[in-house]
C-alpha cells in the first residue's frame, strides 16, 4: 500500500514539472519593452513552446535570429529604422526639454501631442502591415497559435488575436496615470491615495498633492481619450460590406441552380475576396487607388454622420462635408468605370462570355453602362437612396410627400403638420443634392454612349429593381410592377450554437463587466434564433434588423450613420424597438432601454408579429430574387413591367402640359364670357339710353 502511495505521489510530482509544446505569437514593442519580452520568449522556448514574433521591416531594436523554436515573421511597412529612431528621439527630447511642472505642463502636452500623433501614424502603418496583408494573415491562421502575447504600447495586438480567434494577454510596465489599466483593465485607482504614474507623487500626499493627483488622472484620461478616437474608427468596421453580403447570397443561390456567375471587382475592393476558393468567377478591374483610400472614405463618412448627424442646426455643416465626400467617391467610382469600359481586353472577354443579364448595385455607378455596351438587360439590387431620389427620378416610383416619409428623415407614415413640412422640404433638398452630383455623371455617360443622355435616363432602363426590404419593415406606399421587395433574403433558420460565442469589432468598452466577453466574430443569426435570446442591441443595419425580425427578437437601437437611424425609426413605429442616442447615452440609458424591451410584453409581441408577417410569404425572399433574375434571362428583359412614365418628360409626367392647356381653355372661356358680358352690357346700356331719350 505504501509503495502505491509513493508511486502515485512521484507521478503527481513529475506531472507538475511537465508542459505541452504550444504555439505562441508575440506582438512586441521596441526598446526596453523588447528586452523584457525577449526574456519571456527564452523561457517559453526552454519549456518546449514554439514562438513566432511579428516584426516590422523597419524595426529598430528587434534583430531576427535563427532558431528551430523561434521564428521571426517579418512584414513590410512603408518606413525605415530612421523613422522609428526619430520618433523615439523626439519623445526623449520633449521630456528632457519640457519636463512636466506647473509652469511647463501646457507646453509639455502641446509638444507631446505632436510626438504622439507621429507615433500613432507609425503604429497605424504597422497595423496595416499585418491586418491588410492577406497572405500573412492566412499563414498565421494556418499556424494555429494558442495565445498571443502583446505589448499594448503598440496597438493592434488584440485585434490580430481576435482575427485569429485566439486569446491574448498583455505584458506592460504602465500607462500614464494608469489610464489603460483603469479604463480597459478595470483596475481601481482611488486618487485619494494611489499616485498617478508619472506624477512623481507617493501614497503619502498632502492636500495640495491630492489636488495635483486628481487633476493628473483626469488630464491623462482626456489625453488618452483624444488619442483613442482615431483608433476607435480603425478598430471598428461599421459597414461590414452589407451590400456585398446580400448580392453574395443571390450569387450563391444562382450558382446552386447551375448558372455561371462572374463578378466584376476592383483590385482595391475591401470586402470581396477574389482569391478565395469559390464557384463564382472573378474579373479583377485594375484601379490606381488603394484599399486605404476606401477605408479612409468609409471612416470619414461614419465620422461625418456621428459628428454632424442631420438636425435643423447641423444640416448645413452636414451637407457641406457630404459634398466633399461625394466628390471623393466620384473620383474613385470613375476609376472603376474606366477600368472596365476603357479596357478593350476585358470588354472583349465579357462579350465572348455571352452573359444573359447583369445584376448591379447602383451605389457603385456604371453597371448599367457595362450592360448597354454588352447589349444585355440589367437589374438593380438596392436598399434605398436618400429620399428615394434614385427610385423616384430614375425608377419612376411614386412617393406622395403627404404620407410617404423620405428615406433618412426618420419619419413615419403618421406625420403631424410639422413633420409633413419637414418631409416636404426633405424631398426637394435631396433632389437638389443629387442633381448637383449627377451633373458630372451625365457628361461621362454621354461621352461613353456617344449621344446626349443622363445618368438617370440610363438607370431608368433597368428591367427589375430588387429592393432589400419588405412590408414587415416598410410603411404602406405605392410601388410599380417592376419593383420587387426581397428584404431578409440572407436570413436562415438558426443552427445549434457553438460552445464559444464570438462577435465584436472595436475598442473594448471601459464599463464592460467582468462577466462579459468580446470577440471578433459571432454567429449572429444563430444567436438571435436561440430561444433564450431576449433582446438585440444593434447599430440598426438592415441586415441585422432583418435577422431580428426573422427570429422575432425585440431591439435596442444605437444607430450611428446612413440608414441606421431611419431603420430604428421604422422599428420604433412598429413597436419592436427602443432607441438610445449614441452621442448622449449613458450606461443607465442603455440599461433602462434593455429593461423596457425585455420586461414590457408588447415589444416581444410586436417582434413576433413582424416575424409572422415575414414568414407568411408565398415565396421566400431569396427565391423571389432569383426567380426575377431568371425571368429576365428567359425573356431577355421585362419591358412589359416597365411603366410608360419613363417615356414622358417631367412636365408630361406631372400632366403640366394638360393642366396648362386646360387652364388656357378655362382662361380663354372666361375671357370670352367676360368679353361677351361686357359687350352685352355696353350694347344693352346704349339701347336703354336711347329709349330714355325717346
Amino acid at each position: 500500500m505504501l509503495n502505491k502511495i509513493i508511486l502515485l505521489l512521484s507521478l503527481q510530482i513529475s506531472l507538475l514539472g511537465t508542459t505541452f509544446g504550444g504555439n505562441v505569437l508575440i506582438w512586441p514593442m521596441e526598446g526596453s519593452h523588447w528586452l523584457n519580452v525577449k526574456i519571456i520568449i527564452d523561457e517559453l522556448i526552454k519549456k518546449g513552446h514554439n514562438v513566432t514574433v511579428l516584426v516590422a521591416s523597419g524595426a529598430l531594436f528587434i534583430t531576427p535570429t535563427t532558431s528551430p523554436s523561434l521564428i521571426f515573421e517579418i512584414y513590410e511597412v512603408p518606413f525605415g529604422k530612421e523613422r522609428v529612431e526619430g520618433v523615439i528621439k523626439d519623445f526623449i527630447l520633449t521630456w528632457m526639454e519640457h519636463r512636466p511642472s506647473p509652469l511647463t505642463i501646457w507646453r509639455f502636452y502641446q509638444e507631446m501631442a505632436k510626438v504622439m500623433k507621429d507615433f500613432h501614424m507609425v503604429s497605424r502603418e504597422i497595423c496595416d502591415g499585418v491586418l491588410k496583408n492577406e497572405k500573412l494573415m492566412e499563414k498565421l491562421k494556418k499556424s494555429k497559435f494558442e495565445v498571443l502575447v502583446s505589448d499594448p504600447v503598440f496597438p493592434c495586438g488584440d485585434i490580430i488575436a481576435l482575427k485569429l480567434g485566439i486569446p491574448f494577454i498583455y505584458s506592460l510596465r504602465f500607462s500614464p496615470a494608469s489610464t489603460v489599466e483603469k479604463h480597459c483593465g478595470k483596475v481601481p485607482y482611488p486618487p485619494s491615495y494611489v499616485p498617478a504614474i508619472l506624477s512623481e507623487l507617493t501614497d503619502q500626499m498632502s492636500f495640495t498633492d491630492r489636488v495635483r493627483n486628481f487633476i493628473s488622472y483626469h488630464l491623462q484620461d482626456y489625453m488618452f481619450n483624444t488619442l483613442w478616437q482615431s483608433w476607435d474608427s480603425y478598430y471598428s468596421n461599421a459597414l461590414d460590406g452589407s451590400h456585398w453580403l446580400n448580392i453574395k447570397m443571390i450569387l450563391e443561390e444562382l450558382n446552386q441552380r447551375n448558372h455561371n456567375v462572374t463578378v466584376l471587382a476592383s483590385s482595391a475592393t475591401l470586402f470581396i475576396n477574389s482569391n478565395s476558393d469559390s464557384p463564382v468567377n472573378f474579373e479583377v478591374i485594375p484601379v490606381s487607388y488603394k484599399k486605404s483610400n476606401i477605408d479612409s472614405l468609409i471612416e470619414h463618412m461614419i465620422m461625418l454622420w456621428i459628428d454632424h448627424r442631420p438636425t435643423p442646426l447641423t444640416l448645413w455643416a452636414f451637407y457641406k462635408e457630404l459634398g466633399k465626400l461625394l466628390d471623393t467617391f466620384f473620383r474613385i467610382n470613375i476609376q472603376i468605370c474606366d477600368g472596365v469600359l476603357n479596357n478593350p481586353k476585358l470588354m472583349a472577354r465579357l462579350r465572348k462570355s455571352r452573359f444573359d443579364v447583369l445584376l448591379a448595385d447602383p451605389v457603385t455607378i456604371c453597371g448599367d453602362l457595362v450592360a448597354l455596351k454588352l447589349g444585355i438587360p440589367f437589374m438593380y439590387t438596392l436598399r434605398f437612396s436618400p429620399a428615394s431620389t434614385v427610385e423616384r427620378h430614375c425608377g419612376k416610383i411614386p412617393a406622395p410627400v403627404s404620407y410617404v416619409p423620405a428615406a433618412l428623415s426618420e419619419l413615419t407614415d403618421q406625420m403631424t403638420f410639422g413633420e409633413r413640412l419637414k418631409n416636404t422640404i426633405s424631398y426637394p433638398l435631396q433632389d437638389y443634392i443629387f442633381q448637383s452630383y449627377w451633373g458630372e455623371w451625365n457628361s461621362y455617360y454621354s461621352k461613353v454612349l456617344g449621344r446626349p443622355t443622363t445618368l438617370c435616363e440610363t438607370m431608368g432602363k433597368a428591367e427589375i429593381w430588387l429592393i432589400r426590404t419588405y412590408w414587415d419593415f416598410e410603411f404602406p406606399r405605392p410601388y410599380l410592377p417592376n419593383f420587387e421587395f426581397v428584404g431578409g433574403l440572407h436570413c436562415k433558420p438558426a443552427k445549434p450554437l457553438p460552445k464559444v460565442l464570438w462577435r465584436y469589432k472595436g475598442k473594448k468598452p471601459a464599463t464592460l463587466g467582468a462577466n462579459t466577453r468580446l470577440y471578433d466574430w459571432i454567429p449572429q443569426n444563430d444567436l438571435l434564433g436561440h430561444p433564450k435570446a431576449k433582446a438585440f442591441i444593434t447599430h440598426g443595419g438592415t441586415n441585422g434588423i432583418y435577422e431580428a425580425i426573422y427570429h422575432g427578437v425585440p431591439m435596442v437601437g444605437v444607430p450611428m450613420f446612413a440608414d441606421q437611424p431611419d431603420n430604428i425609426a421604422h422599428m420604433k413605429a412598429k413597436g419592436a424597438a427602443v432607441e438610445v442616442n449614441i452621442n448622449t447615452m449613458t450606461s443607465v440609458d442603455l440599461l433602462n432601454a434593455l429593461r423596457i424591451v425585455i420586461n414590457e410584453p408588447s415589444y416581444k409581441e410586436n417582434a413576433m408579429r413582424l416575424k409572422r408577417i415575414h414568414h407568411d410569404q408565398p415565396v421566400k425572399p431569396l427565391d423571389r430574387a432569383v426567380f426575377w433574375i431568371e425571368f429576365v434571362m428567359r425573356h431577355k428583359g421585362a419591358k412589359h413591367l416597365r411603366p410608360a412614365a419613363h417615356d414622358l418628360t417631367w412636365y408630361q409626367y406631372h400632366s403640366l402640359d394638360v393642366i396648362g392647356f386646360l387652364l388656357g381653355c378655362v382662361a380663354t372661356a372666361v375671357f370670352l364670357v367676360t368679353k361677351c358680358c361686357l359687350f352685352s352690357c355696353r350694347k344693352f346700356g346704349k339701347t336703354g339710353k336711347k329709349k330714355k331719350r325717346e
